[in-house]
């Protein structure tokens, strides 16, 4: 039997054969090059293979990491360790949507070829994209160690790194030699908004410390990239404003709420007007007690953070006309806060219609403070069925009058007051002809209007805690004392012990000349104790005397007397309720708002000047 010798074996091949062969091996190396020029996910691997091999140490910083698809407007929510880096891919496909009518037909010439001429094509493209950034959760100190060793800071922010370009497709500290953006973190929130056609790399790094044993807990985050609309939003434009306090609750309102309140830092509005008293105030509200550990500390621009970590406070809340412009606004009456306390307010809009629970956007607005009285005889009550202009702390005496009843108590007042002045304006000839009427410039309309300010400023006095040191306040009931209806007793404020005989005995032999009420009633009936009051606005009298028939005889103080500096006080330039007049809300004017109705704040000013040269003059 032969035998077969494998060495000796020969194998040729013919010329045909070659040129064949060599047209095979050419020909499947196009089809891979264009299998990846047009698979951008072959490609993205194909390419992470090539740094994988090209440099180890990358790929140990790396080891284990997954680079994970977003959708359009769709959050990306993941957890973190200290050191620890996320990649994030939004694709093309997902800028344009799934249809090719929505994508166009530029996107699909790109994927076709990639000759120099498509660019034109591919900016035409572009779109913008809104890549928005919340720190929902973060690490706290560790409360196993000794108070002295515990961080004081909160933790540092999360870094956020963004690439548009194959060339860098995880973006990152240690990223050097690549293109990238660095999305600034602020406050637990971040934004971008970019022009694009192609690909987006995120990549969200959690920054290392000096010792992570100081620390427990995670990060948690939320990542969206959207081509309409900003998923979370922070405003540092106020659009929330205090009202008053006192020692258990706060009243608080919006600006104006029109179909233009961006102007003003809010949002526009669909509707306005009556139709928009009718719905569901779209504003919520939070209150964090700084003399409470808070996790968000560091995070209050996150809109997540805030709705998740923030204190739920019990709250009234509602639709109000009331203030200047007679314009819809959102009110919140924040209710069982601690006295003496500093809470920090934060206005939040959830995003969406409500409808959709998976739907996590919202927007958070600049944070404020809200320090709440501490002597507890001054009560917050608004909602007057006759001075319904009327929204702040009164003096009170909660063991004799509920709320209910103290609202009624002063509202009462004011009213049957404004009947007797009432019948006195009807003998006024309101509908004579110019040259018999009392004024060319104003009407009977004008003075009952004036007559009503004046009227429910000067009855119902803005009450602030006695012991206060605010030097426009006026001093009231200063030798009075609280009487406290449940014991029977009298106190020098609610919160104090009752007085013994011997005590009470020497409060009466110690005091000096008593400043009554202006309303005698309040010290007869609710005996609130003593207090201080913003006192009204001058320019309050002023209109009255100028809109009013001189037949009636008012008149005002001069400021520069005792007797008017007691009585009135002056109004402030910077927005701080240094006088009391209806609607007065906190630094609104400061905010430079557009909430004028009639002379506004910086036009008070120029006519008070103007006035008071007429006035010293008559």
């Amino acid at each position: 039997m032969p035998s077969l010798s494998l060495s000796s074996c020969s194998f040729s091949l013919t010329p045909l054969q070659s040129k064949f062969l060599a047209s095979f091996f050419a020909t499947t190396l196009l089809v891979l090059v264009l299998f990846f020029v047009s698979n951008p996910r072959s490609a993205y691997s194909f390419d992470t293979s090539i740094l994988e091999l090209q440099d180890l140490q990358e790929l140990r910083t790396r080891d284990n990491e997954i680079v994970r698809g977003l959708g359009n407007g769709v959050p990306g929510r993941y957890n973190l360790q200290f050191g620890e880096i996320n990649y994030w891919l939004l694709e093309p496909n997902d800028l344009y949507g799934s249809s090719t009518a929505k994508r166009g037909a530029g996107s699909e010439l790109r994927k076709r070829d990639g000759e120099h001429g498509n660019e034109k094509r591919q900016d035409d493209n572009a779109v913008e994209l809104y890549i928005t950034f919340n720190t929902c959760l973060q690490p706290q100190p560790n409360q196993d160690l000794p108070e002295s060793q515990r961080p004081i800071a909160p933790p540092p922010e999360l870094q956020v790194f963004m690439s548009s370009t194959s060339e860098n497709q995880a973006p990152g500290p240690a990223v050097t030699d690549k293109p990238q953006t660095v999305i600034p973190i602020i406050g637990g929130f971040g934004n971008l908004t970019i022009t694009t056609s192609g690909s987006t790399w995120i990549g969200v790094y959690a920054p290392t410390v000096d010792d992570t044993d100081e620390w427990v807990d995670i990060w948690n985050y939320e990542i969206v990239l959207s081509t309409t609309r900003p998923y979370h939003q922070y405003i540092e434009d106020q659009f929330l404003y205090l009202i008053d306090t006192d020692d258990s609750s706060a009243l608080l309102i919006t600006g104006n709420m029109t179909t233009t309140s961006s102007r003003e830092g809010g949002f526009d509005e669909d509707v306005d007007g009556d139709e928009l008293m009718t719905r569901t105030p779209p504003y919520k509200m939070y209150a964090q007690n700084t003399g409470v550990h808070s996790r968000f500390s560091g995070l209050e621009r996150s809109y997540c953070a805030v709705k998740g970590l923030a204190q739920t406070s019990t709250s009234d809340v509602s639709m109000t006309r009331r203030g200047l412009g007679n314009l819809p606004k959102e009110q919140f009456h924040l209710r069982e806060l601690n006295s003496s306390s500093t809470y920090i307010g934060f206005l939040t809009r959830p995003g969406g219609n409500g409808s959709d629970p998976d739907d996590t956007s919202g927007t958070v607005w600049r944070a404020m403070r809200i320090n709440t009285k501490g002597d507890g005889n001054c009560q917050i009550i608004y909602n007057l069925p006759f001075c319904s202009e009327v929204a702040y702390a009164v003096p009170s005496n909660p063991t004799l009058f509920g709320i209910q009843q103290l609202t009624s108590f002063y509202d009462n007042i004011a009213a049957s007051w404004y009947q007797n002045f009432s019948y006195s304006l009807q003998q006024i000839p309101c509908n004579a002809s110019k040259s018999s009427a009392y004024s060319l410039a104003r009407t009977c309309d004008d003075c009952a209007a004036a007559y009503k300010n004046w009227l429910c400023a000067v009855t119902i006095p803005r009450c602030m805690d006695y012991s206060s040191t605010l030097s426009y306040l006026a001093e009231r009931a200063s030798n009075e004392l609280f009487y406290n209806a449940t014991n029977k007793g009298l106190q020098l404020h609610p919160y104090s012990p009752t007085l013994s005989p011997a005590s009470l005995a020497a409060h009466t032999n110690t005091t000096g000349t008593s400043v009554a009420s202006r309303n005698k009633q309040i010290d007869q009936v609710i005996r609130p104790g003593p207090y201080k009051e913003v006192k009204p606005c001058m320019d309050l009298c002023w209109t009255l005397v100028q809109s009013c028939p001189t037949t009636f005889g008012f008149s005002c103080p001069n400021m520069k007397q005792p007797g008017g500096e007691r009585s009135y006080g002056d109004r402030d330039g910077d927005g701080d309720v240094t006088c009391s007049y209806l609607g007065a809300v906190y630094f609104l004017s400061a905010a430079g708002r557009g909430w004028s109705m009639g002379l506004g704040a910086a036009g008070w000013v120029l006519w008070m000047v103007v006035w008071t040269l007429v006035w010293e003059g008559m």
